[in-house]
């Protein structure tokens, strides 16, 4: 039965024009630490120039990934389902900026406020 299973999604894989090598070839990129999200995001400047509307496409598109990144993480300290919760919100946030909803920078930075994380979590 695993098999059979193995070979249909092999079949499907094949049909969608995915070749397995690209999964072994090209394995997906570890997730970036909290750590690292936060020097990359905030303090190397990515935030701010999406706050401040000069960003990229792709910028945006990486401030996403990394937000993602880090909701993946564990926080240092602080109860993990209000981490989550809070990492949660701010996936959301740059998820409507990456789109281009109305009022995402706003919420983004609502949601990415430095003191009420840092208190809880670091």
């Amino acid at each position: 039965m695993k098999l059979k299973f193995a070979l249909i999604a092999l079949v499907g894989l094949v049909a969608s024009g995915t070749t397995v090598t690209a999964f072994v070839a090209n394995p997906a990129p570890a997730p970036k630490t909290i750590k690292e999200v936060m020097k990359i995001a905030h303090k190397d400047g990515l935030m701010k120039k999406i706050v401040a509307g000069s960003a990229t496409d792709e910028e945006k598109k990486q401030l996403l990934d990394l937000y993602i990144d880090m909701l993946e993480g564990e926080p240092k300290k602080g109860d993990k389902t209000e981490w989550k919760l809070a990492a949660g919100a701010t996936v959301v946030s740059a998820g409507k900026v990456v789109l281009g909803k109305e009022g995402a920078i706003d919420e983004l930075k609502k949601t990415t406020d430095c003191m009420a994380c840092h208190s809880k979590f670091k």
